[in-house]
């Protein structure tokens, strides 16, 4: 059976770098995952930001690079490359500090014996420049699914706010690990995030939420008391609308496929898409990890792209 390849997640810098537990599956080939304190279940990422340091620490005939990259909130990651991983020192290599750049790669944990701190990493595996509006994008969906963790560490406890939440096995296997790991969370380090880096990306000016900030807004109101709605009787939805929600589902699904084929007949140089390449270009036009797998899986079945090589999708 071939082995499933692990998703890239999108972390801000400030939760990845609070991810110290490590986890390891019973089965064959599991990687090691860091757990974050919101269920975050962490092997492979996508990140982005800026370019802020790079330097090779070992030779020319045995690089072994070192970077870091400022994230949209103004935390940091640090990204590691070496003998290990010749294809992200050679991308490191040809980068210039300041660029903004999207990257996909590995996280590892290292604490030091005479420390007590955990040093979290990422090894890059594709790593390019972009613009500022692809790292804003990015962004924008990361924060998505702080929120979306910040909500299931929230309703956890309750069965019926949590179930609404509608997560998928990965995310529910995240949650209750990090409930396994960590004791206590300060949850509201999370909403703090999650409110500095949309303010950020908005050209707002910092300034501490009051209450629990959620990134769900209520609408303006004029101060005037109004008389509550009478609740009316819910009625059952048409079969008519019912169709029509399926047909817009497999639209969508079918405009999904169309934009991974595009993508892969335009970036293919002969030999095939490398997947993460893919995952980076595909996840500007709002395809996630998941998503990206089951159109891959789906083309596959019809025919329509097959891998030359391991992890290399190419047109039929």
């Amino acid at each position: 059976m071939a082995q499933r390849r692990e998703p890239g997640v999108l972390v801000l810098a400030q939760e990845l770098s609070s991810s110290i537990e490590k986890h390891v599956e019973d089965r064959e080939y599991s990687p090691t995952y860091l757990i974050s304190e919101i269920g975050g279940k962490l092997s492979r990422v996508l990140i982005a930001g800026v370019l802020d340091q790079i330097e090779n620490r070992g030779s020319e005939e045995d690089p072994f690079y070192t970077a870091r990259v400022i994230d949209p909130n103004n935390d940091y990651y640090y990204l590691q490359a070496g003998q290990y991983n010749p294809e992200g020192a050679v991308a490191l290599s040809k980068l210039e500090v300041g660029v903004p750049v999207l990257c996909v790669g590995k996280v590892r944990a290292r604490t030091p014996e005479d420390s007590e701190r955990t040093y979290v990493s990422v090894q890059p595996e594709s790593i390019r420049a972009v613009t500022m509006n692809e790292v804003n994008h990015w962004a924008i969906r990361a924060c998505d699914g702080l929120m979306l963790r910040i909500k299931a560490t929230k309703t956890f406890d309750d069965e019926d706010a949590f179930g609404k939440l509608k997560l998928n096995d990965r995310e529910i296997d995240g949650m209750k690990l990090s409930k396994d790991f960590y004791q206590t969370v300060a949850l509201e380090n999370y909403q703090a995030l999650l409110y500095n880096c949309l303010t950020r990306l908005a050209g707002g000016e910092i300034e501490s939420p009051e209450g629990d900030f959620t990134a769900e807004f209520k609408p303006a109101g004029d101060g005037v008391e109004t008389t509550p709605e009478v609740e009316t009787p819910k009625k059952d939805k048409p079969k008519t609308e019912v169709k029509t929600k399926e047909v817009t589902e497999t639209k969508k699904s079918e405009d999904n496929e169309s934009k991974v084929i595009a993508l892969i007949r335009k970036m293919d140089e002969g030999d095939g898409i490398y997947y993460d390449d893919l995952s980076i270009a595909i996840s500007m036009e709002g395809v996630d990890g998941p998503m990206l797998d089951e159109v891959l899986d789906s083309l596959t079945d019809q025919g329509l792209i097959y891998q030359p090589r391991f992890n290399h999708y190419k047109e039929a």
